[in-house]
């Protein structure tokens, strides 16, 4: 395990995180009223939206470093973790699999008022959990503060990027239609990217 290869998967998991069905139309959503929004407001909203979501990503993934000395995978276990995480995900497009979002804005002091910016920022998805355990993995692998921090950067910054792009640009019908499709498509590739990784581990 290599910080490079931690830090690529941080950034790969969290742009497949904004296109997840449960996300890509929260986060649509969100961008349609920024964009509608005077441009500075537009602008803040976002900054709000990546900082919570930098700070939720980096003290999550500082938690396993902190509580424990890397941790040491068996030889077989990365390949079958991988491979049941991409299954949930196939199943998922056929069954409903009642996991809620964490909404870690609700354990805060009058988090019940923040701007809407920030709560979203402050949630897990339940179909990003998959993924940000995925990174989580990997870095306590490493136990790394370091690579902790990049990676949780990482994943925040990537997945905030596209609702940053749709809302500055605006969501065209063109744009919806795209959006729809990959929220169809993504789950697929998901778990398509994951038994790639769990083979190529194996093998």
């Amino acid at each position: 395990m290599t910080v490079s290869i931690v830090l690529t998967a941080a950034a790969v998991l969290g742009a497949l995180s904004f296109f997840e069905p449960c996300t890509i139309a929260t986060h649509t959503l969100f961008s349609a009223r920024s964009h509608a929004r005077r441009e500075s407001e537009c602008c803040r909203e976002l900054l709000a939206l990546w900082g919570a979501r930098s700070l939720l990503s980096v003290g999550l993934l500082f938690v396993p470093v902190a509580l424990a000395a890397p941790f040491r995978f068996g030889a077989h276990f990365p390949s079958i973790a991988l491979a049941l995480i991409a299954s949930v995900y196939l199943v998922s497009r056929l069954v409903y699999i009642p996991v809620p979002h964490l909404e870690f804005w609700k354990l805060l002091p009058g988090g019940a008022v923040y701007p809407q910016a920030v709560k979203l920022g402050l949630t897990l998805p339940a179909c990003t959990l998959p993924l940000f355990l995925i990174v989580a993995a990997l870095t306590a692998a490493l136990g790394s503060w370091f690579t902790a921090l990049g990676a949780g950067l990482l994943f925040a910054a990537l997945f905030t990027a596209p609702t940053a792009v749709t809302a500055l640009l605006g969501v065209s019908e063109s744009s919806r239609r795209f959006l729809n499709g990959a929220a169809l498509a993504t789950p697929y590739l998901t778990a398509a990217l994951l038994y790639g990784a769990a083979i190529f581990l194996l093998v």
